[in-house]
């Protein structure tokens, strides 16, 4: 009799155990977080934007215990740089981590990282981009796209490569087509330098260049080698002209709707992973300008003299070009002037 009292009370129980999950669905401890996090670089770990995924995958599954499960989608799977922005601002995809070309599309203010010769080198860049002026920045894109910067990873400084000649001076440039990424500044500074700026989605770029439909294209020299954009281009400028980023972005409302204590892993391990990959990238842009020459790529490296010819010629028609556009779409103007007052103050640090 006991044992049968015993084993009615274990049926009531298990019963509204069952009850409670179908009506609530299973316990938050037998549930797993999973997050699809897309990115355009092939899945290898020597390249440094799929090294820094894989270093927060790692990071992050050992850190929940298996309580987030990190999916990493890499080699434009989920499509390219501006559906994966897209996605994770629909909410489609959770993260993504991609240059800020495709981002000016719905966020105009990014374009002022872009002004021509803005950081003087690697350094400068990071004070300002993890200082005041960057937090406020992706600040206000948090709030009008509803996707968060959890850090800023780098592409590095971008240069010309062209099939056609060296180029030495602006007047190199001169009737050649160049790819740029779709950001209205970059194809402004193109424009500047007597060339015609053609955008091209990242993932067709190397048919774009084997095919003839552009001349040349502007990429660091980490992506440069990675692309193997040597097999289609003969000649590259080590001229600067723009820093490039990598943010590491995450839907907003997913982000807020996780627990306290994974919102502070997923914050950490974003940090470590974008200093990992900032450190990568340095040390391939230095070993592939070496593996580049070695592959057959002519390298020029303009002087001071050089390159201030490329700064007269593209700074301030790039300047006026988002004076205008800032009027034109009621965005503030105080953004140009940040990003300048923050690059100069950061020299000085």
């Amino acid at each position: 009799m006991v044992r049968r009292k015993l084993m009615t009370k274990i049926g009531i129980l298990l019963l509204g155990v069952f009850t409670l999950i179908g009506l609530f669905g299973a316990p938050l401890w037998a549930s797993t977080i999973t997050i699809k996090f897309a990115h355009g670089m092939p899945p290898d770990e020597e390249e440094a934007l799929h090294r820094g995924v894989v270093v927060f995958k790692k990071m992050v599954e050992q850190r929940t215990a298996g309580r987030v499960k990190v999916d990493i989608y890499p080699a434009n799977q989920l499509g390219k740089e501006r559906e994966q922005f897209e996605g994770v601002k629909l909410g489609t995809i959770e993260m993504c981590m991609i240059a800020e070309g495709p981002m000016a599309g719905f966020f105009p203010e990014i374009m002022v990282v872009g002004i021509p010769y803005l950081y003087a080198n690697e350094i400068t860049a990071w004070r300002s981009l993890d200082g005041p002026f960057g937090k406020t920045l992706f600040e206000e894109m948090r709030k009008k796209t509803g996707v968060r910067a959890l850090g800023i990873g780098e592409n590095g400084f971008r240069n010309f490569t062209n099939r056609t000649r060296p180029i030495k001076s602006p007047d190199d440039m001169k009737g050649l087509k160049i790819r740029t990424m779709e950001n209205p500044a970059h194809m402004a500074m193109v424009r500047a330098l007597g060339a015609s700026p053609t955008p091209i989605a990242w993932g067709e770029v190397y048919m774009a260049l084997q095919q003839g439909v552009v001349d040349g294209q502007e990429n660091p020299v980490s992506v440069i080698e990675v692309a193997k954009f040597n097999e289609v281009q003969k000649y590259l400028t080590l001229d600067g002209h723009v820093y490039s980023i990598l943010p590491i972005l995450i839907n907003d409302k997913f982000f807020m709707s996780l627990p306290a204590d994974i919102q502070k892993i997923i914050v950490d391990v974003a940090r470590t992973a974008t200093t990992v990959q900032r450190g990568q990238n340095v040390k391939k842009v230095y070993d592939g300008v070496k593996s580049l020459q070695d592959k057959g790529m002519e390298i020029y490296s303009p002087n001071e003299k050089e390159l201030q010819m490329f700064r007269n010629r593209s700074q301030k028609p790039v300047l006026e070009f988002l004076d205008k556009t800032f009027t034109e779409k009621k965005i503030d103007k105080k953004w140009i002037e940040m990003a300048r007052k923050s690059a100069t103050a950061s020299e000085k640090d």
